[in-house]
């Protein structure tokens, strides 16, 4: 009977890891997340190059090009912000191997602290290119020609 108690807590032990482990699951849990938005928002700013590029607007409007180039340089910044994102949290999810040797608060909290700022970093990204989007929609509304 002995040995039974034994050999369940050893494979509690087992499945249940360690705080850290858990802590580090959470956040690569996070960075997948991050990493499928991003993906999608690369196919989004593909269709938008290639929407601005595209001979869909009325002719002879006054600036036309001037505007759409502007939006193309908008877009190619938004373009070049996502794949240094994408880096960063390569970067950051091999980091993250360093929160399962730490042995206090304050090392877990380190951590913590960057995924935060990295998190922030993201969500300003994805309303940054919300912004940008709206603006090229409404920019467009009434400058698209209809075919017959």
């Amino acid at each position: 009977m002995k040995n039974f108690k034994t050999c369940n807590m050893t494979i509690l032990e087992k499945h249940s890891g360690s705080a850290n482990e858990k802590n580090v699951d959470q956040l690569l849990n996070d960075i997948g997340e991050w990493n499928k938005k991003l993906q999608s928002t690369s196919e989004e700013i593909t269709f938008l190059n290639q929407f601005i590029s595209a001979d869909i607007f009325i002719q002879d409007l006054p600036n036309l090009f001037e505007q759409l180039f502007t939006f193309s340089n908008e877009l190619a910044a938004l373009k070049t912000e996502r794949i240094d994102l994408h880096q960063v949290i390569s970067n950051h999810k091999n980091d993250l191997n360093g929160m399962l040797e730490c042995e206090d608060i304050s090392c877990e909290s380190f951590y913590y602290s960057e995924h935060k700022i990295l998190e922030n970093r993201l969500i300003k990204f994805f309303s940054k290119l919300r912004e940008f989007q709206t603006l090229l929609f409404r920019f467009c509304t009434d400058k698209l020609r209809i075919s017959n």
